[in-house]
């Protein structure tokens, strides 16, 4: 027994490759699609993943181009990234003074313009970042108060406004982080076709509705207005409709058989 379980401990779990990886990379990037995706959807998966680590790895490799040139161009620049990502890591500000001296900031004429407009650059770009974070604050409040009116509206206790806050939540961040899951494809569409469907509906009823009117008087007019064709044995058989009042025709030109 000990000796199976040291077998089953050391038995190695081999990685999926084909298709088998590629579903299980498909279901685990849309974990909400509960549908068997086909070869198709799958193939079109695999590229679409192929051309995004592919479009990551060429802009990567764009930026080592020009930090590699920057380098070789600036030794000292050289230096400070080696204290900086080395085996003891140093901080920027030591690594800088350490190499370019206590004067590396001693700037003048067009070094001290390219300073400044940085640094108001960043000024700006923290400006930004707080005044989106206090919206964003500000939003979600709102979304909040909003949220417990739609808990009270629909009448959800408490189970099921955990699991509605929570599914809204991941919503949220996979808009964040860009991935939106297909059910979002869907609500999207129904959610704009939805007042023509309401509509057609609607008409539909209508004249559906209008048609059983019309058959309910009928049935409850039967006879009313007709006379049964006399040469049927039963009187049951043809329904001939009266002459108009004002017609020309004799009343009895109804009662004429059409085969004399």
């Amino acid at each position: 027994m000990a000796e199976q379980t040291e077998q089953t401990a050391d038995t190695k779990v081999e990685p999926q490759k084909g298709r088998s990886a590629i579903l299980e990379a498909y279901k685990a990037q849309y974990p909400d699609n509960t549908e068997e995706p086909d070869d198709e959807t799958l193939h079109d998966f695999s590229n679409s993943r192929y051309s995004d680590l592919e479009g990551k790895h060429n802009e990567m490799a764009g930026a080592n181009e020009k930090l590699a040139d920057l380098v070789s161009k600036d030794p000292k620049l050289s230096a400070v990234l080696s204290m900086l990502v080395g085996e003891k890591p140093k901080s920027l500000p030591y690594a800088v003074s350490s190499v370019y001296g206590k004067g590396a900031f001693d700037l003048e004429g067009d070094a001290l313009n390219d300073y400044e407009a940085g640094h108001q650059d960043y000024l700006k770009e923290e400006a930004r970042k707080k005044s989106e974070n206090e919206r964003a604050d500000d939003n979600f409040k709102k979304s909040t108060i909003r949220l417990n009116k739609y808990y009270k509206d629909n009448g959800l206790d408490e189970e099921q406004s955990k699991k509605l806050y929570s599914g809204i939540m991941d919503l949220a961040e996979n808009f964040l982080t860009g991935n939106i899951p297909d059910t979002v494809f869907d609500l999207v569409h129904k959610g704009l076709s939805y007042d023509k469907d309401v509509q057609d509906a609607a008409d539909t009823g209508f004249v559906e509705g209008k048609n059983d009117v019309v058959e309910a008087k009928m049935k409850t007019k039967k006879g009313e207005g007709v006379i049964p064709d006399l040469n049927n044995s039963t009187g049951a058989g043809k329904i001939k409709k009266l002459p108009p009042v004002n017609s020309k025709k004799s009343f009895y030109d109804a009662f004429k058989d059409e085969n004399v």
